[in-house]
């Protein structure tokens, strides 16, 4: 919730913060520590900066100043200075100080007497006398609500999201000794605040140590400390004569024709405040903006679809009125509504129906329920070719004056033209990699077409062979391997393309099937035709892993082949399933591989899963190991490697089982 627009028109920032924070923002970088310094010694600047987004739970705990900044910094130092340029001028120098030095007391108060919650203590001190500054500065401010001045600052702190606590005490006022010591802590703070940081405070010390329970000279010292915090403080440049010029007593509109140069830079930094933005970050500083600058919520902005719907540009509604809203389903060529009308005619519009009378337009008397306010205005956006329309729920049709709403048209606007542009870009990126993506399946569907013939060739050729051999039953398994591997390369090659396969693979196998299946495939090429022993150990009955068969016969023939390429004519290598065993809390089957090579060198050993250069010469690029270590842990396995030079090297692999996954 953010501040009504009645609250808002009497809130100024003081004359020198908006010099000091001009000058900062003037810098290449701008340094947003310091402009949160600034802005937490402004009364109005701090509470318009976290009214513009209510505190999250527990936010405060971060510090005032981290609040401030990430406001700022979601702002941007565009939006900034826009803001400040737009404001009227006010003279509120001695009133802004003398808030300082209560807010400054408070704090030091809270920090003695050990108050859980300083920050609040020093916002209580600094908006205390808010209001009354404000009357006494500007007759010809509007009124405020019909509540007492005090009531009114209340209710804003509560909107801004901080705790009763810190309401009632700006609240209350006027109060007896007694009922001060009967009331919160933070009474008690702020109303000693004020007595330390009046005109003779001296001659009150008693009553203030009365109240805060803190002994006199403790309070002197305090109120010593104070003074030369804030004239430190209050060491601001004085204003430019040019800023001062710039702080006019009249409104925008006016200032379009008085002073062009003045609205073109205000056009000029809210456009650049939008630039180069994503359309989250737009949204975030859109919502900030549109608080500080049009002192409202973030509006509904509705753009036309190709079929006449008018779509919202933003989620800005809770999820359910969000659905509502869509569902209502506007169109642009509704003659009733005056959102559609305002949209055709680019001239605002408002709807404030009667409450027993929707009026003539059912959708627009829903919009305004659906906003939580009597009624709401319509403002055309200025989009070049593109139309949009913002709707803006207020209390009256009078809420906004001229110079509000020529700088909402404007930040609207420059924000809507960016998200708008972005969605464009994004939907053109994703149009281009769609068409990239249907032009490499189709270029992978060639490949594979063309690579079925020589695959079908070879499993003809093969299927002759077991023809020819019919009663060669040890043929009759290999050559039914060699086809299952054949089918495994066609289902790869047509996987690449993200062709769908016709049955998926079983995400389990059974380990020493597939052992078994690895010793008849590569047995004797990788090792009895190099003079290489090859021992399975291995019994029938093995359970289930939770990986593919695929996956396992990738992992073993990387390190199958690895052993066949170290080891020397005569070695040895053991493949065997060791049995079930706990690793990190789930029940695995290990495997191992252990042979009687020369083991593995020593750097090679110190980074044996990681890619890069291979100890083996030729074409090897040392991928193998790497692959096997990204196969498992993709499945939840793992490994572990032991070698000693000349002792030979072992492998052991943890597979959960299907069971414990």
């Amino acid at each position: 919730m953010t501040l009504a627009p009645s609250s808002c028109t009497q809130l100024t920032p003081l004359p020198e913060s908006g010099a000091t924070v001009l000058r900062l923002l003037a810098a290449s970088s701008p340094n947003w520590p310091e402009v949160a310094l600034v802005a937490a010694r402004d009364p109005a600047l701090c509470l318009l900066l976290l009214a513009s987004a209510p505190l999250a739970r527990g936010e405060l705990e971060t510090g005032l100043n981290v609040i401030l900044r990430h406001r700022l910094e979601n702002l941007g130092a565009d939006l900034l200075r826009a803001w400040f340029l737009s404001q009227p001028a006010a003279d509120q120098g001695s009133q802004g100080q003398q808030a300082l030095v209560v807010a400054e007391c408070a704090l030091h108060l809270a920090l003695e007497s050990h108050y859980p919650r300083p920050d609040e203590a020093y916002l209580g001190g600094l908006w205390y006398g808010l209001f009354d500054i404000r009357r006494t500065s500007d007759a010809g401010s509007p009124p405020l609500a019909a509540d007492n001045p005090r009531q009114h600052l209340a209710r804003l702190v509560r909107n801004c999201g901080f705790p009763g606590t810190l309401a009632d005490a700006l609240e209350l006022c006027g109060l007896l000794d007694e009922q001060v010591r009967g009331a919160h802590p933070l009474v008690g703070i702020l109303v000693a605040a004020r007595m330390l940081a009046a005109d003779g405070w001296e001659n009150r010390i008693n009553q203030i140590s009365s109240l805060t329970g803190l002994a006199t000279s403790s309070l002197v010292s305090l109120r010593s400390d104070v003074g030369y915090i804030v004239a430190g403080h209050a060491a601001y440049p004085p204003p430019a004569p040019a800023a001062n010029a710039l702080a006019t007593q009249g409104g925008l509109p006016a200032l379009l024709q008085d002073e062009p140069f003045r609205a073109a830079a205000l056009h000029g930094l809210i456009v650049a405040a939008f630039s180069d933005l994503d359309v989250e970050r737009a949204g975030v500083r859109l919502s900030i903006g549109s608080a500080l600058l049009g002192h409202c919520a973030l509006p509904i902005v509705l753009v036309p679809s190709d079929d006449g719907r008018l779509l919202p540009l933003l989620k800005v509604l809770p999820d359910t009125a969000q659905a509502w809203l869509e569902e209502l389903a506007l169109r642009e060529d509704d003659e009733a509504s005056c959102i559609s009308l305002a949209l055709r005619s680019e001239t605002p519009t408002s709807c404030f129906p009667n409450a027993n009378a929707p009026g003539r337009s059912m959708a627009d008397w829903h919009v305004v329920r659906w906003l939580g306010h009597r009624g709401f205005i319509c403002l055309p956006l200025q989009l070049g070719p593109l139309r949009a329309v913002a709707i803006i729920g207020q209390s009256h049709e009078d809420a906004l004056d001229g110079a509000t709403r020529w700088l909402m048209v404007e930040l609207l606007s420059a924000a809507t033209r960016t998200i708008l542009s972005t969605q464009r870009q994004h939907a053109a990126f994703a149009a281009r990699e769609a068409e990239l993506h249907a032009r490499f399946r189709e270029h992978v569907r060639r490949i594979a077409h063309e690579a079925t013939n020589p695959l079908t060739v070879i499993k003809s050729r093969l299927s002759l062979l077991v023809q020819s051999h019919a009663d060669d039953s040890s043929l009759q398994d290999d050559m039914g391997m060699l086809n299952a591997e054949l089918d495994r390369i066609d289902n790869l090659l047509r996987s690449a393309g993200n062709l769908p396969l016709e049955s998926a693979e079983a995400p389990t196998c059974r380990v020493v099937d597939i052992l078994h299946e690895m010793r008849a495939l590569y047995a004797e090429s990788l090792f009895t035709q190099r003079d290489i022993q090859f021992e399975l150990r291995a019994v029938s009955g093995s359970p289930r892993v939770a990986m593919p068969a695929s996956a396992l016969k990738q992992v073993l023939l990387n390190l199958m082949r690895n052993a066949s390429e170290a080891l020397q004519p005569g070695s040895r290598l053991s493949l065997s399933y060791a049995g079930q065993i706990i690793a990190d809390g789930r029940s695995c089957a290990e495997l191992r591989l252990i042979d009687n090579g020369p083991g593995l060198p020593p750097e090679r050993a110190a980074n044996l899963f990681q890619s890069g250069s291979s100890h083996k010469g030729g074409q090897h690029q040392g991928m193998g190991l790497s692959i096997v270590r990204e196969i498992l842990a993709k499945w939840n396995a793992s490994i572990l490697c032991r070698s000693q030079s000349g002792s030979g090297t072992s492998f052991q692999i943890f597979i959960p089982l299907e069971q414990s996954v």
